[in-house]
């Protein structure tokens, strides 16, 4: 509409058409969602709605048993992508990996029904040349990238660096936005370290933030807890500041658990495919029992994460040389503690052996995903909740969840006996009138707790290290 046309307008008209105009302009306004620097929200830019039930793969490592073993990589690789689909694991977080072998490994894992979640070893945000000339490199690196995976949704996002230093995060954050322009529907994410986990959300934007936590040092390592209680203490502690540091922003938090054993200096594998540190090696992890296994598994859970990916997926070459270290300072000073005097098995080196096969830890886990796979949505939606609408005793743990779409309590268990079957008893506020374990299918009964509040209380039994997920009915009492 022209000048004179509205100059020709009534008043009345001419103000009836200009706020037609404004309604419209306002309506369109109000449909474009918002983001940093005015730009438009995309898929990128919001956590998954996945809850990954995951292994982490050193690439490389598949190269070293295949050549051990006189087979091609790819047969080797296979073995595992096998192994962990018959084991209910849904996502493979992938890393040091060639770009020429990302085409295949898509095909691999979606015949088997498998998400990837790869760190290109040629897109690694820590390495100082890469970012010369304005980080000309990445420009040019990132498309080609996102160009191997093409629209595939079985490439469900992109690692950007594996723990990367605090000082490195800001150059995180622009490889982020750098990756957001070339592929707006992937979003990314890295592993951090504990001390790091909790800058991650405040120095960047990435929508997933994942910790990982290896809390089961070897004897008497000075470097880490190795008693049960410091183990438990050092997991827990550390998930917790991770959810503190995101807080009400809109952010995923995982947890990367371990599975694996680590000895620096001599040490040999036996017929099991355990590693054995022999005489004046140090021993700095040990492979989790299968208690320790569950007990890491339901308390991500209980945290409030909303994934679980464990490293690690593939061992060390019988042969390898490279991943030798000689024992540190530290081990040397406190010989006569630290370092082995006798052969000392640590178990597994990961959750596969060096020919393929599974360990029974990755059975284990394979048996606790099975069992809370049916339960994603309402992990990835339910929020925590400091209302104690269910409360326990040590060494059970709890923690409350609320259902947002619902309004509905579940709790959280989680058995901290790693050695013991425990009774949990699980007292319920007045007016709770069912209490179902939806994990195991079951109704629990409930009897009057000896309380003059009214309280009720049932029990269960958990194994050592297990968990379970309870839903709580309870009369609408506004007053709560």
């Amino acid at each position: 509409m022209n000048k004179a046309t509205i100059a020709a307008m009534g008043p009345a008209n001419r103000s009836v058409r200009f706020r037609s105009r404004l309604l419209v302009a306002l309506l369109c306004l109000a449909s474009v969602p918002s983001w940093s620097a005015g730009q438009d929200q995309v898929r990128a830019d919001k956590p998954p709605e996945m809850v990954p039930f995951g292994v982490y793969l050193s690439w490389e490592r598949t190269e070293a048993c295949a050549r051990h073993y006189g087979i091609d990589r790819w047969e080797d690789v296979n073995k595992r992508l096998d192994v962990i689909a018959a084991n209910h694991i849904d996502t493979l977080w992938v890393t040091n990996m060639a770009q020429t072998d990302l085409p295949r490994l898509i095909a691999e894992c979606e015949k088997r029904g498998i998400r990837i979640i790869p760190s290109m070893g040629a897109i690694e945000g820590r390495i100082e040349w890469r970012w010369h000339n304005g980080g000309q490199y990445y420009d040019e690196m990132i498309p080609k990238t996102v160009g191997l995976a093409g629209d595939s949704k079985t490439v469900a996002g992109w690692v950007l660096s594996d723990e990367p230093s605090q000082e490195i995060l800001p150059r995180i954050e622009e490889l982020r936005k750098r990756f957001r322009k070339a592929d707006p529907n992937r979003f990314c994410l890295v592993v951090s370290m504990w001390p790091q986990t909790p800058h991650v959300p405040k120095v960047t934007n990435l929508p997933v933030v994942c910790v990982d936590l290896y809390p089961f040092f070897g004897p008497l390592d000075p470097n880490g807890p190795h008693t049960d209680r410091t183990s438990r203490h050092f997991f827990r502690s550390n998930a917790r500041r991770m959810i503190e540091a995101i807080g009400d922003k809109d952010v995923a938090p995982w947890i990367m658990p371990m599975c694996f054993s680590d000895i620096w200096g001599p040490r040999r594998y036996d017929d099991r495919g355990h590693l054995i540190a022999l005489p004046g090696s140090y021993m700095h992890w040990r492979c989790p029992t299968l208690a320790e296994i569950r007990w890491q598994i339901w308390e991500t859970i209980r945290s409030g994460s909303k994934g679980v990916i464990f490293y690690t997926l593939a061992p060390e070459a019988p042969d390898a040389k490279t991943e030798s270290l000689p024992p540190p300072d530290i081990a040397k000073e406190n010989d006569k503690i630290v370092l082995a005097k006798e052969p000392t098995d640590l178990g597994p080196n990961a959750l596969t052996n060096p020919d393929g096969t599974g360990t029974p830890q990755l059975e284990e886990i394979g048996k606790a995903y099975q069992l809370l796979g049916p339960h994603k949505p309402l992990i990835r939606r339910w929020n925590r909740t400091s209302l104690l609408a269910a409360t326990v005793e040590s060494p059970i743990e709890g923690q409350c969840f609320i259902d947002p779409t619902t309004g509905k309590f579940y709790a959280v268990l989680v058995n901290d006996d790693f050695h013991q079957v425990r009774v949990a008893e699980i007292r319920l506020k007045a007016r709770t009138n069912r209490l179902t374990d939806i994990i195991r299918n079951e109704e629990i009964e409930l009897e009057a707790a000896d309380s003059a509040d009214g309280s009720r209380m049932g029990r269960l039994t958990l194994a050592p290290g297990d968990g379970t997920i309870l839903a709580i009915e309870r009369e609408d009492v506004k007053a709560d």
